[in-house]
């Protein structure tokens, strides 16, 4: 079924159940910017978090503009799997209730991890796209996810939310989660938890994930407030195993499974490589355990609005590997024998801030500095069978071998030149260094920079505004970059640099009480752009320039009961030399479609029902692939072809309880947003809410 056909079919779905009835407004806000200043932010839409079908945070954002979600699977801690403006997870700033969530180790580190984060507590999320705003930090160069959860209120709030989802290929994948909240006087807590667990899709990618959440709040004064929060999560994850009989895809092997009950997939490696126990046996799985503390105070003094604030992280992984004859042919122990077995302590960052801000006649002054040290422990070998094949890095425990101090201080200004006139100006120095620890040869990196922006916010009338922005931004490579890049594998010997982008963004807005028009354009030029390769080796390196442009619009409004909207993305990316791409075989990053459309609708209908659906279609991706025949490597540029996605939920809602019925991919297509890793096909599910 081509895409002409479904769109009118979602057209004909549309209008046909359109009712005059009352808003259903049972939603939670997703708050939407690419403004200089967050006090410009859109609530763009509103999206139901508590959806049946959205387990994570990029089930909910894939629907927006200028977003792009490449999931290897449907559930799982599965690392870099959403770009805004077509810069990926290691260029964009994930932080809960401001402070940054990215995980600091080198072994599998500085990936966004949405497994931790329980949607119950989520009272909004703010999106930040790009980096005009240098309140954000080094790495924030593509923007910021800020997830923001709620407050005690002195109503006693108990929730209760449960899932469950099915498919021709996953036999359940369920998902319970328990919220409490209460506040008594100027002394409020929440108590929350989770568990999720769902059937193997892949070969060998069973889940399972358990979340506990604990905050206390206190209000000493009128205008002060202390905060305690600790959040802690373990995770199971059995390794994908890999599924080909070969790697070559000019080999007819390659379209041949190992195992026919599963699809074709690539599979995971114990990170990183290092021979045959690296590579996933059968039942081959970790267990995560991360654990986060946070301490916030707020108080005013002399009219200004000061917060202070301290976390930390704690993460450790527990690997264990198994043996395979179609692994090694030649091992006489039988399948399924230990081969492996580690513990990484792959987390212990800590770090704080202040930030301070006042409002004058004309001026808004933010203001701040903040300190993060990234860390990680040792990494404990307890045991291998150095039989069944080893070499490498794998084969190895010891001490850490770096760690990193970077300080930033930022200084905002938004002056109010006319009645429709402000001017923003933003300045932020960082200084960012990784140090050698315990004797190792990791190379050191020490870096003092200076970003720079410039903004203006035009009020055409009341309810139309342009907004423009000019910078210059840097963003430092991660302790993983600097990692791979001293232990380069691809044989670059130059000096890694820091990127350094100059990037324009506008956009219009007008908002017109029910229907609500925005189209945004941005120019990203940016040097020494960072590329992190996996295949066949390891290594980082710099391209020498990209440029990345696009522009969106999108539309939104209501008829009574009927609330449609719709959006679309154009973008080009533009690469310089590559030095991996010897060949030239592609000028384009990995992964960046040229269009993108999303177009859904919530509807109330009678009898306390509610129907939503959003449909989403993505253009042609590319990624360059590699792989090893004997002592050499080749190389291909593989096209991801174009998918289109609908789905459907039907809601029934009344007093405290809401329960769902929906269908994801109605279309039944086979489809892949990251090569190698098919998609489901059509998935039916059924949730169940209470509140209290």
């Amino acid at each position: 079924m081509n895409l002409l056909i479904k769109c009118l079919l979602f057209f004909l779905l549309t209008k046909n159940i359109y009712s005059q009835t009352n808003i259903f407004t049972n939603l939670n806000e997703l708050v939407i910017t690419d403004k200089v200043e967050q006090s410009d932010s859109l609530v763009f839409s509103k999206k139901a978090i508590e959806k049946a079908k959205n387990i994570y945070l990029p089930d909910i954002l894939r629907h927006e503009p200028e977003i792009h979600v490449t999931r290897r699977s449907i559930s799982g801690d599965i690392g870099d799997m959403l770009s805004i403006r077509n810069l990926s997870s290691n260029r964009l700033l994930l932080t809960l209730n401001g402070r940054s969530l990215n995980a600091a180790g080198v072994v599998g580190g500085y990936y966004n991890d949405f497994s931790i984060i329980p949607l119950d507590m989520i009272e909004k999320v703010q999106i930040i796209k790009g980096g005009s705003d240098l309140k954000y930090g080094n790495n924030a160069l593509g923007g910021v996810i800020n997830v923001i959860t709620k407050e005690p209120k002195e109503k006693l709030d108990i929730s209760f939310f449960s899932s469950f989802l099915t498919s021709k290929e996953i036999d359940y994948m369920f998902n319970n989660r328990l919220t409490l909240s209460n506040k008594v006087e100027n002394f409020g807590y929440f108590i929350s938890g989770s568990h999720q667990k769902n059937d193997e899709y892949f070969w060998n990618n069973d889940f399972e994930a358990k979340n506990i959440g604990l905050g206390v709040y206190i209000d000493p004064t009128s205008d002060s407030k202390l905060s305690l929060t600790i959040q802690y999560t373990n995770t199971e994850r059995g390794f994908i195993r890999n599924n080909r009989k070969s790697n070559n895809p000019t080999n007819s092997l390659f379209y041949q499974r190992y195992n026919d009950k599963y699809p074709l997939a690539f599979g995971d490696s114990l990170n990183p490589y290092g021979g045959n126990v690296s590579e996933p046996g059968p039942g081959a799985y970790w267990i995560k355990e991360k654990t986060l503390f946070d301490l916030s105070y707020k108080f005013s003094i002399y009219d200004w609005f000061v917060e202070a604030k301290y976390y930390g992280n704690l993460e450790n992984r527990f690997e264990y590997n198994y043996s395979s004859k179609i692994i090694n042919s030649s091992y006489t122990n039988p399948d399924g024998t230990l081969v492996f077995k580690r513990k990484i302590e792959s987390d212990r960052s800590w770090g704080g801030n202040v930030d301070i801000s006042k409002e004058f006649q004309k001026n808004i002054i933010n203001s701040g500095f903040e300190y993060k040290y990234l860390g990680y422990g040792d990494i404990k070998i307890y045991y291998i069978d150095m039989s069944y094949g080893c070499f490498g890095i794998t084969c190895l425990g010891g001490a850490a071998s770096q760690s990193a101090d970077a300080y930033a201080f930022y200084f905002k200004d938004e002056y109010r030149l006319t009645d429709n006139i402000n001017l923003n100006l933003g300045i932020r120095h960082d200084n960012y260094k990784v140090n050698r620890e315990n004797n190792s040869n990791i190379k050191e990196f020490n870096e003092n920079l200076f970003s720079l922006s410039f903004g203006m916010k035009y009020k055409i009338s009341h309810n139309h505004n342009i907004f423009a922005t000019v910078y210059r931004k840097y963003r430092t490579p991660t302790m993983p970059e600097v990692y791979w890049w001293s232990n380069n594998q691809l044989g670059y010997t130059k000096t890694l640099k820091s990127e350094r982008n100059k990037g324009f963004e506008a956009s219009y807005l007008a908002n017109l009480g029910k229907n609500v028009f925005e189209f945004s354009t941005y120019n990203y030029d940016i040097d020494d752009y960072i590329i992190f390769r996996f295949d066949p080796k390891r290594g980082v390196y710099n391209i020498d320039n990209v440029n990345i442009k696009g522009l969106s619009a999108s539309y939104k409004t209501e008829f009574n009961s009927f609330k449609p909207y719709v959006n679309i993305t154009l973008q080009e990316t533009k690469k310089g030399y590559d030095f991996y791409d010897q060949a030239k075989l592609t000028e384009k990053l990995d992964y960046s479609p040229n269009f993108k459309l999303n177009a859904g609708f919530d509807l109330k209908l009678k009898n306390n029902l509610a129907l939503s659906s959003n449909y989403r279609y993505s253009d042609v991706s590319t990624t360059l692939y590699s792989w090893k025949v004997g002592a050499n490597t080749y190389y291909k540029l593989i096209n991801i072809k174009s998918y289109d996605v609908l789905d459907i939920e039907l809601k029934y809602n009344y007093k405290d309880l809401t329960a769902s019925l929906y269908i994801e991919n109605l279309f039944n297509e086979r489809y892949e947003e990251r090569f190698g890793y098919p998609l489901s096909e059509r998935l039916l599910g059924c949730s169940i809410n209470f509140k209290f």
